[in-house]
């Protein structure tokens, strides 16, 4: 019989490089703006700023605090073909 390796970290979300999937957006959006105004450079540097705030921002909610928010907003894309009203509070039958 072979050992199995277990995890360390089952929940931790996908590592890309040095960040996580969630904090490599808002990187990626203004390194990509940089692109397109022709300022690549500050456009790095704003990124790296942008992580930094992104994460301190993260750190201190609760997980899904992010998705909460888009959907509060109104902002969360969704498959589905209507979406409930943020502002209702309750729902009657």
């Amino acid at each position: 019989m072979e050992p199995v390796a277990i995890p360390q970290s089952i929940d931790d979300p996908i590592h890309i490089l040095l960040w996580s999937a969630d904090e490599i957006v808002p990187f990626m959006v203004s390194m990509l703006t940089g692109m397109l105004i022709d300022q690549f450079i500050p456009g790095l540097a704003l990124g790296f700023i942008a992580v930094k705030f992104y994460r301190r921002f993260r750190d201190n909610r609760p997980d899904g605090y992010t998705l909460h928010a888009l959907y509060w907003l109104g902002l969360l894309p969704s498959r589905a073909q209507t979406i409930p009203n943020p502002y209702i509070r309750r729902f009657l039958p």
